[in-house]
């Protein structure tokens, strides 16, 4: 029998890469040595910490809406007519003629009549012939 001969697969020994960094020539070190001298070399000044407070003295400012109040009034041949107190009648005379709660209106309309010193009203859209009237 003949000796067999293994091969390995590795690759066979080569000269190992060398990296080289190029030496410094005499104009880039004098070069260096000029840019160090136009720029002096900054000290290290230590870093103050200043704690200020800010204090927000915009404190929230409560915006109270003022409620203004109003009033309209109807003047017709001599007589006043405050529109506030006719919607108050309505609902008056309408909760008294239904049996039902002012907590029901959904929608009102009113008709102030001032020649014949009355007030016409619908209430849900209930219409009634010849109308609900409130005298003022």
């Amino acid at each position: 029998m003949s000796p067999r001969k293994t091969t390995s697969k590795a690759a066979p020994a080569t000269k190992a890469a060398v990296k080289t960094t190029p030496a410094k020539t005499e104009e880039s070190k004098t070069e260096t040595a000029a840019a160090e001298k136009k720029a002096p070399a900054k000290k290290a000044t230590p870093v103050k910490k200043e704690t200020t407070t800010v204090r927000k003295t915009a404190a929230k400012k409560t915006v109270e809406k003022a409620e203004i109040k109003e009033s309209v009034f109807v003047q017709f041949a001599g007589a006043e007519y405050n529109l506030d107190d006719v919607k108050a009648n309505v609902k008056k005379a309408w909760m008294a003629e239904t049996g039902k709660k002012e907590s029901d209106i959904k929608d009102i309309q009113i008709y102030v009549k001032p020649e014949e010193h009355a007030a016409y009203y619908v209430v849900n859209g209930e219409f009634v012939e010849g109308g609900r009237k409130v005298e003022l």
